[in-house]
């Protein structure tokens, strides 16, 4: 069977007592990036090694990335900006760009601008080339003011970038919590019993306290030293907190889904597993069978070489996208 997610992308490898949560703002402690410095027992003497997992929230651990451009994002593009284009290829646009490219991850803005550029490219259109300037102009402006965009005419290329961000951020509000990849969440809540002085930092888009409560739902509130929201700033500097506040000396292990997290992980120097978009449950089958267990021993070069779809979605050139 082909392994899945296997490239450690910095190493150039292939591989395949429970905490309570506390709140950043109640945790002992804190330091910068919502982190705790580590600690050792001053009695006993310094303790294990500790290892550092940091795991990426959305598209990772939750299926949140294809919920969100599923069902507010893809039919709000091909519902504003496929006129006198194909509606089913607008969207299939879209989900390639936001799901299995290396724009996985970023804001919407960003897969916007890359969106149009290709749509045009098949379906010339003036009428987007107009509101593709506008929105170069609104993502180059500091605050990205939106009340600029609603004092346009109606009909205007800011009313039409208006009107798409209004009706993709409507559909988002019938969206509930996505649900949590299986495999994933076996892996974690078994980690303290297979794998003792792991410590458990997540990453999330999400204001904080909303991140908290959709570990939580999930059962997954005692699985994890600590969550950071938005609120902390983007990956790589939560990435660059870890290791000033005590974490600089362990071995770090970084698992994403997105361009972000693999370049904060490059950014460090630390290690980087995948989980790869539509194989996330092969992806974490393979992690906690075969290659976690193989970093805790250092061996993941021993494990098998193949293919890896994750670093040529990285690496693929947006222009080639027929």
């Amino acid at each position: 069977m082909r392994n899945v997610a296997t490239y450690d992308a910095l190493a150039g490898e292939r591989f395949s007592s429970r905490k309570r949560v506390r709140l950043a703002t109640t945790r002992s402690l804190k330091s910068e990036g919502g982190l705790e410095k580590g600690k050792t027992d001053s009695a006993n003497g310094p303790g294990p090694k500790k290892i550092l997992l940091i795991i990426e929230s959305e598209g990772a651990v939750f299926d949140s990335l294809s919920l969100m451009h599923q069902r507010a994002y893809i039919p709000a593009f091909s519902g504003c900006f496929s006129q006198g284009a194909d509606p089913t290829y607008a969207s299939m646009l879209w989900r390639r760009l936001a799901l299995f490219s290396r724009l996985r991850g970023q804001e919407p803005l960003v897969i916007l601008q890359a969106a149009l550029r290709i749509l045009n490219r098949s379906y010339p259109s003036v009428r987007r080339i107009a509101v593709l300037r506008c929105l170069e102009s609104f993502l180059g402006a500091s605050g990205k003011d939106r009340g600029l965009l609603a004092e346009s005419e109606e009909g205007s290329p800011e009313r039409l970038l208006l009107d798409w961000m209004t009706m993709a951020e409507t559909l988002m509000e019938e969206e509930g919590y996505a649900p949590c990849f299986e495999n994933a969440k076996s892996f974690l809540t078994g980690l303290s019993l297979s794998a003792s002085g792991v410590e458990v930092l997540v990453h999330s888009v999400l204001p904080e306290n909303q991140a908290l409560n959709e570990w939580e739902m999930a059962e997954l509130g005692s699985s994890f030293l600590r969550i950071a929201g938005s609120e902390r700033g983007d990956f790589a500097s939560y990435l660059r907190s870890a290791l000033k506040n005590g974490f600089e000396a362990s071995p770090i292990l970084v698992v994403g889904t997105t361009g972000r997290a693999w370049q904060a992980a490059q950014s460090v120097g630390s290690r980087f597993y995948p989980i790869v978009p539509d194989a996330e449950e092969a992806s974490w089958r393979f992690f906690s069978e075969q290659y976690f267990p193989a970093f805790l021993r250092g061996e993941t070069y021993r494990l098998s070489q193949d293919g890896n779809p994750f670093m040529s979605m990285m690496v693929e050139d947006l222009d080639a996208c027929p």
